[in-house]
This record gives C-alpha cells, structure tokens and sequence, in this order.
C-alpha cells in the first residue's frame, strides 16, 4: 500500500498472505528496548488475487485461504502503525487491498455497561463466538484478548482484538508504540514530555503540551488525550502493565487495552461478518477500525517543543553565538520505500532517520486541526550541521539504540492528517447547483463530506495496475467523487458526480431508496464498485436489491449551474409525488 514501507519478516515467494490476528507480544534478546508482536498470517490459495472480485476479498473469506500453511512472524512492535489486521501482502509489500466488509456503526454507545472483555476463544452456549468454521485467528490468538460492545441487542454484536485498539487509538507512530510498549508514561514521563511545559486551560478548552523533539504534532493530539481522559490513560497504560503481569506470572503476554473516551461515537470499520444461534441475526468481527468520531476532552492544542530553533520575533532574539546547538545528531530523511524493516539488529545511531508517513484522518473530532505554536519571546537554541558522519544503511529497524557498528538505518512511522486536495474544476458547475437548490422552496441540500469510503472511486485491480478506476493509470490519480445530499418532502436522494477523462461520456447519477432514507456512506461504497465494474456507465448497473436502491441517470447536457439545478428540482418533484401515493 502507498507509503507503508516493506517489513523483511513478511514471507518473500511471490505468494499473497493475509494478516488474519494479531498474537502474543514477546522479549527480542537482540533488541532489549523493542519487544516484538506475533502476527499470524495465512496465505491465498490463488495466486493472483487480482483475478478475485473485490467484493471477495472484502469478505475476508476462509475459503480464499489456506489454512493448513498458517503461520507466525514477529515483527518489532514500533512497526505495528503499519500493520493491520486484513492487511495483505507479496513479497513483504503492503497490497492496495484490505480484506473486511467497510461497515459504519451509527451512534453506537461505548460504556461498562455496554462492553465486556472476552478471549478470542470464548464460547457462548458452548459456541464458539468466533466460529472455528468461519474465521482462524491461529493457536497463537487462543488466548488473545477482545472487546465485545452490545449492537443490535446482542451483547457480543460488534468484536475488536485489543491489539486493534492499541493500533488505532494509541500506537499510531513509532515513536508512540514505543512509549506505550516501554512504559515511559508511568515510569519516565520526562523522556516523553517536559511537564514545566505541561498544562490545561480548561476555560479556554485547550491543552498545551511541552513535546520532547522527537513526537510529531499529531502524536502531540494522543499524548494530550491520553493525560487529559481516564480512559484513555487506563488504556495506554494497561498495556505494558499486562506485560509486566505477564513476566511475574511466567504466561504469554497479551495485549490489554480499552477505548480512550466513554460516551457516543460512529465507528467506521473493516468486518467480517459472523453467524450465531438466531439465523436470522449476524455478529460484526472487527479486523480493523478506519474511523471514530468521538470527541477529545479537549477543543484546542498548543504544542511548546524546549529544545527547537524556531527564531522569536525580529530584533527580540538572541545572537546566535549565545545560543546553545538545538539540532546536534544525525539527519531526518524521507524514508526510503526500497529498504525493509527488520526486527533482528539495532539500528546505528549515527545513520539518518528515515521518516515515513502514512495518511490518515481517523478521529473526526480533529480532522483538519492544527496546533498552536506560540512564538518564544527568546529560543535558546540555534540549529548547527550534523556533527556525525552519515551512516549509510540498506535496511531498517524502528527500534531505539546506541550500536555505531550496525548498517541498519533507524526508520520511524508516522500518523499525518491526510488533507483533503482541492476539488476538480470539473465540478465547480455541480456544486453551485446543489448551492443553488436551497433557493427553492422546501429544498435543502449540501456537498456530503468525503470519507475514506467515498472519497474515491474503489480500485477493481492491484494498485498500479491500468484500469477505470483511475482517472489516469499512468500517474496512478483516482477518480475523485462528489455526492450531493438533498432533502425534499420528507425524502432523501444524492446525486453522484465523478472526474472524467476527456473521452468519456458519462452521467451525473441520482441514487434513492423507496423508504425515503438517508443513504449511507457503506451503502454508496457498495455502489461505487458497480459503477467502477461497469466503467462508469449507469444505465448497465444491475438492481441493487438488497439494499433496495433506485438510480437514475442524466446528461451532462446543462449550460449553468441554475440549468442543472431546475432539473434536479423537477425530477425530484415527479419523484416524490411517486412516494406520496
């Protein structure tokens, strides 16, 4: 996948392998301060995954594996922000695949009351809740640990693995994996941050936080969150607690955790689906969460850094010479894509760090935020040229060390805020004319926020390779998309436009259920693979049935904004006088 390095452990022979749990976690004798995490993997029994529907990878299918060939890497825990369960993998590459069905969890409570934590062994009525038949997480997940939380009325309706969690919400860097894996928040707070730094402003609803140079901004939000919600002190901690639990009682260790927040979310997942006794009812196995709208304990975030070389104002500063060196140490680079992680030698603390980051905009509360950076009345510290000769490297370890003899480079992992890019010209028309609908009488209508689920129009190949999906295959661009939601008389209907090429001639596309309901982003998910598989043409989707979908299509035949929107309001008008009687 796009930007997650290669991780060496992962089997190199042209075989794809699945990521299908997450195990124990286990002392590395070659790296004292890096412990490494059991994954078990499985691989496909076809050899080209391509050739595979996409609706059958995302079923996570035991029948797409081959179990009998199960078996367990270890990987050093600051590579688990790379690693996911559902992942897939060829010759120790990330694919563009991910197995699990996207599925949003509307309004969903998280409570003591709600949840209960459970073995991914458990059984309910002498059941497995986890059917053996249906999914394997391997003998290495027996004794792993879970959450339930109650959906549907059912109290196991929704499972998480709590090494989920921990990727999720609080090990999403390296540098923050090897906080929450070291302990450093209980037994040396210092090394994460300057508490003289360190405070609230609860009338203002901010936080400022004093970050050691090592953690980037958005490693200041979790850091922040972590000391400011029970919860999510609780979960951060519990983590190498159970580990050190773990050694006294001479087990395996696994991982313990829980959400960082309690109250109301909507959760976006990747799931596979699981029976239980009643037929009629289905259970939801979370292989990975995409997605949490729950907010942080606070609005604002003001990061101080102790030890930069931001200048203060003009005619304020310092001179230089009186200033200490801020900056003595090795380079930071962009990571290298051609170099693997490895989990067997410490890196050389001479080498560049190699930073690689990996997109995301996974809490909702603080998508587009940024923190403050409060101008020094002084800095104390100037920036100087590395002082260490270059080390150079031809592999990778997200481990801490003091080696100077390795050629391992020491590689770091970030979470960055994944901004969204600016809107094609192409759709300039489309958007005035939803505008422009609020002017009509009982109409309100907006541009629907893209998420990860529609955002794009879904790949139906491997990345890179040539198909409709992209807007140019060359370049590897995707069709950007762009929904349009608008109520009238009670009844919701979006409209659908995407990027074309010049030699396309496609339609804008309306989309609407016969119940008049808000249609869903994983719902518009299911519908953009059918419009990717037919290649953009409406007119040749087939009947959604299931999800009792109606579309209609139109030409792109309108001079202005207001042309378009007319039409809009007329077929909506014949439309919903269809569902008044």
């Amino acid at each position: 996948m796009k930007g997650i390095p290669r991780i060496k452990e992962f089997p190199s022979d042209n075989r794809y392998w699945r990521v299908d749990w997450f195990g124990a976690i286990q002392p590395n004798p070659k790296l004292p301060r890096e412990p490494v995490l059991q994954i078990v993997i499985t691989p496909f029994k076809t050899p080209d995954i391509s050739a595979l529907p996409p609706n059958k990878l995302a079923s996570a299918s035991s029948g797409l594996v081959d179990y009998t060939e199960q078996q367990t890497i270890c990987i050093g825990t600051g590579q688990l922000p790379a690693v996911c369960v559902g992942s897939i993998w060829r010759n120790s590459e990330c694919q563009q695949q991910l197995a699990g069905q996207l599925t949003e969890f509307k309004g969903l409570e998280i409570s003591e009351h709600t949840s209960q934590v459970l073995n991914a062994s458990a059984k309910e009525h002498n059941q497995y809740i986890i059917p053996y038949t249906h999914y394997k997480f391997g003998k290495d997940g027996y004794f792993s640990k879970m959450v339930a939380v109650e959906y549907g009325g059912d109290p196991y309706g929704i499972l998480i693995p709590k090494a989920e969690l921990v990727r999720f919400y609080y090990a999403v860097s390296t540098n923050l994996a090897d906080v929450i894996f070291s302990g450093d928040l209980k037994h040396n707070l210092h090394a994460v941050l300057n508490m003289e730094h360190t405070w609230s402003e609860p009338e203002e609803q901010r936080e400022v936080i004093g970050l050691r140079q090592r953690f980037s901004d958005q490693d200041g939000w979790i850091l922040s969150r972590i000391l400011n919600s029970p919860e999510a002190w609780s979960g951060a901690t519990a983590v190498h607690d159970a580990m050190l639990k773990s050694r006294v009682n001479g087990v395996a260790a696994h991982i313990e955790s829980n959400f960082p927040f309690a109250g109301n979310t909507n959760l976006s997942a990747r799931c596979k689906m699981l029976p239980t006794a009643d037929p009629n009812k289905w259970r939801y196995l979370v292989l990975s969460l995409v997605r949490c709208s729950a907010a942080f304990p606070f609005r604002h975030l003001t990061v101080y850094r102790d030890n930069d070389n931001n200048r203060a104002k003009d005619g304020e500063d310092k001179p230089d010479n009186e200033k200490k060196p801020g900056w003595g140490g090795t380079r930071v680079v962009p990571g290298q894509q051609g170099k693997p992680f490895q989990s067997q030698q410490a890196p050389n603390k001479n080498a560049a760090t190699e930073i690689f980051n990996l997109p995301t905009d996974r809490f909702g509360d603080i998508a587009g935020k940024e923190p403050d950076k409060p101008t020094k009345e002084q800095c104390e510290y100037k920036s100087v040229t590395v002082v260490k000769p270059p080390v150079d490297s031809n592999q990778l370890s997200s481990a801490q060390g003091d080696n100077t003899d390795s050629t391992v480079g020491t590689g770091r992992l970030n979470s960055t805020y994944e901004r969204a890019k600016a809107l094609p010209a192409s759709f300039d028309t489309f958007i005035k004319a939803i505008e422009h609908l609020n002017t009509y009488e009982g109409f309100s209508a907006k541009i629907r926020e893209p998420d990860e689920l529609t955002r794009y129009i879904p790949l139906t190949k491997p990345e890179g390779y040539r198909q409709w999906s992209y807007l140019d295959s060359k370049s590897m661009t995707p069709r950007a998309v762009l929904i349009g939601d608008i109520l009238y008389r009670g009844c919701w209907f979006s409209l659908i436009e995407f990027e074309h090429r010049q030699t396309d001639k496609c339609c804008i596309g309306m989309v609407f259920l016969d119940s008049g309901q808000h249609i869903t982003s994983v719902v518009l998910a299911i519908l953009f693979t059918k419009i990717a598989e037919y290649r953009g043409i409406w007119g040749n989707i087939p009947a959604i049935a299931a999800e009792n979908i109606r579309i209609e299509s139109y030409k792109h035949v309108w001079s202005t904004p207001q042309h378009l929107s007319s039409i809009i309001a007329l077929k909506l008008n014949n439309y919903s006088e269809e569902f008044q009687t």
